[in-house]
């Protein structure tokens, strides 16, 4: 089977992103609870997804310049992909510094014997491989 690894689509506040740093390369295995890369989100758009979002914000407005990094004028905190799937990457798509959206696909893991045949965006509509999102820079959330 073919997986599209992409990133998720959680908010529709969430406009823009940024890959970071990958951790696999392509034809290395993942496995369930490895890491496969780190993005990066505009920060403002996590904090209006929790309901706590303003407390957030007033108690950690002091912290911003010093716990995340200012990039093209926006906050951004730094999130890991970990996965829930097990497969090879097979295709990067998205790499280190490329702008991404929510939903877009950064890459392709296969779980078996298929071969990926033609361009990437070929397998836009695959199935969605099963990622667990986690901050790496902020305790607060």
């Amino acid at each position: 089977m073919i997986l599209k690894l992409a990133i998720p689509a959680h908010d529709q506040s969430l406009r823009s992103g940024r890959v970071l740093r990958w951790y696999k390369r392509e034809g290395d295995h993942v496995g369930f609870g490895d890491d496969i890369c780190d993005i990066a989100i505009d920060e403002f758009a996590v904090l209006r997804r929790t309901g706590r979002a303003t407390l957030l914000a007033r108690a950690r407005r002091g912290r911003l310049r010093d716990d995340l990094e200012v990039r093209q004028g926006k906050v951004y905190v730094e999130m890991r992909l970990t996965s829930s799937d097990q497969g090879v990457l097979r295709k990067i798509v998205a790499q280190e510094g490329d702008e991404i959206g929510p939903g877009a696909m950064i890459g392709l893991v296969v779980t078996g014997d298929e071969t990926l045949d033609g361009p990437a965006d070929r397998w836009t509509d695959a199935t969605p491989m099963r990622v667990v999102v986690n901050t790496i820079n902020d305790e607060d959330f």
